[in-house]
C-alpha cells in the first residue's frame, strides 16, 4: 500500500492521532536547533535586504550571472545594474547590466549614429540583434556633450548591445540604479 493511499484511508480521528504524535517531535526539534534556525533566518534577510541576483539573458557583456549590490556607488569603468522602463520588448522593471563609460561632468561626442568617448569609438549600428531598426541617442546634440549630473552614458561589451548609444535606451537616470554589479561567471 503506498503512503498517499495509507492517508487517504485513515480517519479524521487517526489522522489527528498521528498529528499529535508528530508535534513533540517536532517541538523538540525546533527547541534544540532554534539557534541555528534563527541563524539561518538572519542570514537570509541580511543578504535579500542588501544583495540580489540578475541573468544576463543577451550577449551585452561577457557574463551570464551577476551579484547586485544593492544601492552600492559605481565609478566609470565599474558595471552598473538598473530597472527599465518603456523599452520595448522588455517588460518594465527588467534589469539591465551594462558598463559605466561617462557619468556626471564626462564628455561624450557624438558623430552622426557614433560616439567618442575618451579614447573609445563606439560605433552606432543601423540594424539591431531583433532586425530591428535603432535610432541614434536623441538626447546628445552632434559634437561634444557633457552628461548632467544624475545620468550615465553606459554600453555593453558587445558591439550590438543595447546601450546607451540609442534612443531606446538613453542616458540612464540615477534614480533607476540599482546598484553595483559583480560577474560571477
Amino acid at each position: 500500500m503506498s503512503r498517499s493511499s495509507e492517508l487517504q484511508s485513515l480517519t479524521v480521528s487517526e489522522f489527528i492521532e498521528r498529528g499529535r504524535a508528530f508535534c513533540p517531535v517536532l517541538a523538540q526539534h525546533i527547541k534544540s536547533h532554534a539557534v541555528t534556525w534563527l541563524l539561518v533566518i538572519a542570514m537570509y534577510m541580511l543578504i535579500r535586504a542588501n544583495y540580489r541576483l540578475a541573468i544576463n539573458q543577451t550577449p551585452s557583456l561577457p557574463y551570464n550571472l551577476f551579484l547586485i549590490h544593492l544601492n552600492d556607488k559605481v565609478e566609470t569603468g565599474g558595471l552598473i545594474a538598473f530597472k527599465s522602463h518603456h523599452i520595448k520588448p522588455y517588460t518594465d522593471g527588467y534589469i539591465f547590466v551594462k558598463r559605466i563609460v561617462a557619468s556626471a561632468g564626462g564628455t561624450v561626442i557624438k558623430k552622426r549614429r557614433d560616439f567618442v568617448v575618451g579614447d573609445r569609438t563606439l560605433v552606432g549600428k543601423e540594424i539591431g540583434l531583433s532586425k530591428k531598426r535603432l535610432y541614434p541617442n536623441d538626447e546628445l546634440h552632434e559634437g561634444k556633450n557633457t552628461i548632467q549630473p544624475g545620468k550615465y552614458f553606459v554600453v555593453g561589451d558587445h558591439e550590438y548591445s543595447l546601450d546607451s548609444r540609442y534612443d531606446l535606451l538613453g542616458l540612464v537616470d540615477e534614480s533607476n540604479v540599482i546598484g553595483r554589479a559583480y560577474p560571477i561567471f
